[in-house]
């Protein structure tokens, strides 16, 4: 059975239990977990403290409090509380899409990451030798009518109908990226993760030009496994890419463990509606366990083996769709689902 370090998860400090077994249940043996938006001071060290009674199974990411993003010096501010968060035990930064999308001047405008003002912040975490994952955008879909010819129109609606962009006058996708390469460009002793094969895993020529150009930037390629495999041609130009930049993609898988989501049963990230699979009274906790390993297992199995899942645990489209594995070359499967994270994070 294959190492696994998942870099990319979010769970809420009481599910730390639920996490686990649902770690052991499908053979990864660590997690990055991404702190919500309480992620610094005390709220950070509530997430360190429940994770340290499950020792060499988690690593946590923080953020920073953006609730104060429009006060003087927030940058050189937020910098000085993540050296302290640093030494509270924080291993990385992770920076919410909000950034962006959501936060904004007193003018209205939205804040950018390659705003100046904000630059102590990246440049402190350069100089404290941790990551940024930093999530810009989403996929192009979002942008796009929810119509028959929209990948993600089986997810799009009901209770995921806020994340449409579409004819909402908010940035494009190629502004929050185009915006995002700035930043990373001015700090390039700073390394920074890109999740979400950095929203271009449609277009993975132009995500291979971006680490051409930036040999700071890494990938994880949390929940686009079906952008980059569901028909074998998508998947053979994905294996041509994960193995050329083999040192430089790391697995995640973006599961979520929250007060929302556990009562369901249901993985948040296998992305069905709510209520859409009823629990027929089996234990919502239990069921969580088992929803999360399945996609767990479908994540590590896309890298390690070359078959068709026909029915994968999750949903993107109405219509249905298959997903092709890799079957990459034991050596690349490694360095993907567990040597990169562990130079990455100095384990």
């Amino acid at each position: 059975m294959p190492r696994v370090i998942d870099i990319h998860t979010h769970v809420f400090p009481h599910y730390a239990d639920l996490a686990v077994a649902a770690m052991d249940r499908s053979g990864i043996e660590l997690s990055v977990v991404l702190a919500w938006h309480d992620g610094f001071g005390e709220g950070l060290q509530r997430h360190i403290d429940a994770f340290a009674k499950y020792p060499g199974r988690f690593i946590t990411f923080g953020n920073v409090d953006y609730s104060r993003i429009n006060e003087p010096d927030f940058g050189k501010t937020a910098a000085a509380q993540m050296e302290r968060d640093y030494a509270a035990g924080m291993r990385g930064l992770k920076v919410f899409k909000a950034l962006g999308l959501g936060y904004r001047r007193p003018d209205g405008r939205y804040w950018r990451p390659s705003d100046s003002e904000l630059d102590p912040i990246w440049a402190k975490a350069g100089e404290l030798g941790i990551p940024v994952l930093i999530h810009s955008a989403d996929p192009p879909n979002f942008w796009e009518p929810v119509n028959e010819f929209n990948f993600w129109n089986g997810v799009l609606y009901g209770e995921y109908a806020w994340w449409t962009y579409y004819n909402t006058g908010q940035p494009s996708a190629n502004e929050l990226l185009g915006d995002r390469i700035e930043m990373v460009a001015r700090h390039r002793g700073t390394t920074f993760i890109f999740p979400h094969c950095a929203e271009k895993a449609d277009s993975l020529d132009c995500a291979a030009e971006d680490l051409d150009a930036h040999p700071n930037i890494v990938y994880d390629f949390s929940a686009r496994v079906p952008e980059l495999a569901r028909s074998a041609r998508r998947a053979a130009h994905t294996r041509e890419f994960f193995t050329a930049y083999a040192d430089r993609i790391f697995f995640g898988t973006d599961v979520i463990f929250d007060d929302t989501n556990v009562p369901t049963g249901q993985q948040a990230q296998i992305l069905y509606q709510p209520g859409e699979i009823p629990l027929n009274g089996a234990d919502p906790r239990e069921r969580y366990i088992e929803t999360t390993a399945a996609f767990n297992i479908s994540n590590i199995e896309f890298i390690t083996s070359s078959k068709v899942q026909i029915s994968p645990p999750f949903k993107r489209s109405i219509a249905p769709f298959e997903i092709y594995g890799l079957g990459l070359p034991e050596d690349i499967a490694a360095k993907i689902l567990h040597q990169n994270a562990v130079r990455l994070l100095g384990l």
